[in-house]
């Protein structure tokens, strides 16, 4: 809690502003943004909606901001509303194949209502966040309000939909194409950092830094733009780069496959449909000869339409396309199976699951395109957080990222509790939120 304190308490610089400086929605055709909303919400109704598997965030976020508010009412000298501001947008990026896209992005920052009147907070540095996996439209930045964005102190926080969700639903999501998602991000970062310069009551402190962030995928897709920041040094300067702070990422996707196929099973089975297809879009060079119905174990492709139709909707989130591994297609059970958990007989034919076969050495060249621990070495440090107990992300990716690099650079952090994947996420944001980056 003295933590807490201590991080809340930093001196911040409010903006007065009148009801005409939060400006409507519009264009910037040359900065490359579109405002498609803007909204300043009070933290009341925040704290009341959230979800009941982060109800332990509550009373700690609550206690941090009402503190924040007296400060603030201190210096005012007038009763305030602590909130923060949402600025949702859409942008120029590329897509797999180079082609331009429109894709949609979330900027965040704080600020204060004081007689009914909205006024900024100036941010001391800015955080790129990327969210952890999704499947339903409805947890894309754009579309709620994201856990990530309260948890990175008082900073201009961007949070980018990604490819499939938000502008782009209707289509597939680069699910471990770290490439493009790396420059969809740093894409969405610059237009967000200039609709901040353009809208925003105040600018950025003097002596602001960049900090990455994530969980999950977020993680691996964090550590992608650390490589291409890292690889681009210019741009790393530009940005005044610092640091990454993420958790229990999947950095190297031929580590993560490995370890599923050495256990046989796999406890977070949609995420095999996600990669594949992204696999087949993504290199049809590589995987051209191949099916996707080549890689699948008759158990799946029963229920492959019902499966794909549901990621493809964008209406169901993970958990409920696990269920349906679970209901359909696990047929093989015993005593070493958990309850979450499926064989992979059960979903991967007998060629996928022999590296030695045409198929799978095809995927396996796939994947090792989106390993995070090949092709660069970084040049800025970066902190990864993980947990042995952790089947769905393996610990093996943190460790492999250090063993590659080194310690001069990167620095392992192993969850204080034995706890699994969500757990251990949950634990990263609470530290965050707690001591900073």
């Amino acid at each position: 809690m003295l933590q807490i304190i201590v991080l809340m308490m930093l001196t911040v610089v409010a903006c007065t502003s009148d009801e005409n400086d939060i400006l409507p929605p519009g264009n910037d055709p040359e900065k490359g943004y579109e405002i498609t909303s803007d909204m300043q919400y009070p933290m009341s109704l925040f704290l009341a909606n959230i979800p009941q598997e982060y109800a332990a965030f509550k009373e700690p976020l609550e206690g941090a901001f009402t503190m924040r508010e007296s400060a603030l009412e201190q210096v005012l000298g007038a009763d305030i509303q602590i909130g923060f501001r949402k600025v949702s947008y859409k942008y120029s990026s590329t897509d797999v194949k180079g082609e331009p896209i429109t894709l949609s992005a979330a900027a965040f920052w704080l600020g204060y209502f004081v007689g009914g009147v909205w006024n900024d907070i100036q941010p001391e540095n800015i955080c790129l966040m990327e969210h952890y996996t999704i499947t339903s439209d409805a947890e894309a930045p754009t579309n709620t309000f994201a856990l990530e964005m309260f948890i990175t102190g008082n900073t201009l926080t961007i949070m980018p939909d990604y490819i499939g969700y938000g502008v782009t639903r209707e289509l597939p999501h680069p699910y471990l194409h770290h490439d493009v998602c790396a420059i969809n991000s740093i894409d969405a970062l610059t237009s967000g950092y200039d609709l901040f310069d353009d809208n925003g009551v105040c600018g950025i402190a003097d002596g602001w830094k960049l900090y990455l962030a994530g969980a999950s995928q977020g993680a691996a897709n964090a550590i992608a733009v650390h490589k291409y920041m890292d690889t681009h040094i210019e741009l790393a300067a530009k940005w005044n780069f610092a640091s990454s702070n993420c958790s229990s990422g999947p950095y190297s996707p031929v580590v993560t496959i490995d370890k599923y196929l050495a256990d046989g099973k796999v406890a977070y089975p949609v995420v095999f449909p996600l990669v594949m297809k992204t696999m087949f879009n993504a290199y049809p060079e590589i995987m051209s000869g191949f099916t996707e119905e080549m890689a699948y174990a008759q158990n799946y492709l029963a229920a492959k339409a019902e499966i794909e139709e549901m990621i493809a909707s964008k209406e169901y989130n993970t958990a409920a396309i696990n269920q349906v591994f679970i209901d359909k297609v696990r047929k093989t059970v015993d005593d070493n199976l958990a309850n979450d958990e499926i064989y992979l007989t059960d979903i991967l034919s007998p060629e996928m699951l022999d590296k030695e076969s045409p198929i799978c050495k095809a995927f396996y060249r796939c994947l090792e395109k989106n390993d995070l621990t090949k092709g660069w070495t970084p040049k800025h440090p970066m902190k990864l957080h993980y947990s042995p107990l952790d089947a769905v992300v393996p610990q093996e990716n943190s460790h492999a990222v250090l063993e590659v690099f080194g310690t001069d650079m990167v620095t392992l952090q192993e969850s204080a509790l034995p706890v699994d994947h969500a757990t251990t996420c949950s634990l990263w944001m609470v530290e965050l939120f707690s001591t900073g980056f």
